[in-house]
């Protein structure tokens, strides 16, 4: 029916809190049926940034240009810090430490590419396992961003191929006979706004660690391309990962 659009969408508008208004433009006349979830995630950090020391701060880009952020500063206070092979990491916790932002910043002379193309699981757990706890200075870029894409190639590059082919998929378990429906798209949406306060998610960097004085707390300055992710603790679930190349486009 086309009037399911705004089924649709006014369902996925409520379950990511406005965030994400629609994902349905139109039902083409062969659609059978949708299958749709939403995760939407909203955490205040456990200790915030200062708003009014946030100020504009240069952050260095891939191509060896240069950007203007907004850098958010928060005073010496608890985290949790990792140092890897080619990087360093954060875990910024939200509320009562339940969830965390970590934060992956390739060294100098690593890119944040080659850093993603290494993160193994292997890598991941060492990381989630060997963090410890310090007390630093935290410097991290303001950022918002949407995404979206069409998942059909990259599903069908990890094996799915057969159930985007019509005549071949076999989804009788849902319908009909082998061969009568199969799967014609798959979309993905992604909003995310990083600020003071916490971080607000719904989906459908040289980092200098050193000693700023003799008297003075360590410095964690986030000033070009990481990896970052919003993880349940302690299952270790990742809600949402991504990889930031410019905070300011």
């Amino acid at each position: 029916s086309p009037d399911a659009v705004s089924t649709i969408n006014g369902w996925v508008n409520t379950n990511t809190n406005g965030k994400i208004p629609t994902i349905v433009d139109a039902i083409p006349a062969s659609m059978v049926m949708y299958l749709i979830n939403a995760i939407y995630f909203k955490g205040a950090w456990t200790y915030q940034f200062d708003k009014s020391q946030t100020q504009p701060a240069p952050f260095q880009l891939n191509d060896g240009g240069e950007a203007t952020v907004q850098m958010m500063h928060r005073g010496a206070a608890p985290a949790r810090f990792y140092t890897g092979d080619g990087f360093r990491a954060a875990d910024l916790a939200y509320g009562g430490d339940a969830y965390s932002m970590t934060i992956l910043l390739p060294d100098a002379g690593e890119s944040v590419d080659s850093l993603a193309a290494r993160l193994s699981p292997d890598v991941w757990d060492a990381m989630a396992s060997g963090f410890s706890q310090d007390s630093a200075e935290v410097q991290l870029p303001r950022f918002r961003l949407t995404y979206k894409l069409t998942l059909n190639d990259v599903l069908k590059a990890l094996g799915m191929g057969v159930a985007f082919e019509g005549g071949a998929a076999d989804l009788s378990g849902i319908a009909g006979s082998p061969g009568d429906l199969f799967i014609s798209e798959v979309k993905h949406k992604t909003f995310l706004d990083v600020n003071e306060e916490g971080t607000e998610a719904a989906a459908v960097t040289s980092v200098g660690v050193g000693i700023v004085c003799a008297c003075g707390p360590p410095v964690f300055r986030v000033d070009r391309p990481f990896l970052f992710a919003i993880r349940e603790r302690l299952s270790g679930t990742i809600l949402f990962i991504g990889k930031i190349t410019n905070p300011a486009a």
